[in-house]
């Protein structure tokens, strides 16, 4: 190992003790501002959805119509929201960017 890789080893065995590894930003087109918070390599999906939609003012609900809010990364959305971010992102990557995408499906029109 060169002198550089076990530099590098030694940084991610220190970022992944310190807990403050992945800096996550949630986008969502109506808002002005985007959600920002640093989470651990261990925290679910689910949390990040969670938070973001707090942040945001929104929730899943059932109206006439049903809104449900989704995750999206790298163009895909994400389903399994029991998923790390360090299994999302793996072992090196720092930094997520995620789409907060809102689907509507419309209820029934029937009287």
């Amino acid at each position: 190992m060169t002198a550089s890789e076990e530099a590098t080893a030694v940084e991610i065995t220190a970022d992944q003790r310190s807990g403050k590894e992945v800096d996550v930003t949630v986008d969502y087109l109506p808002a002005t501002a985007a959600f920002h918070h640093e989470y651990p390599r261990t925290e679910t999906l689910a949390t990040v959805r969670t938070d973001a939609m707090v942040f945001f003012g929104v929730r899943d609900r059932q109206e006439r119509d049903k809104y449900e809010y989704f995750l999206e990364f790298d163009g895909s959305r994400i389903t399994n929201t029991s998923q790390s971010l360090g299994e999302l992102l793996g072992p090196h990557k720092r930094k997520a960017e995620f789409h907060l995408v809102e689907q509507i499906t419309p209820g029934s029109t029937c009287k």
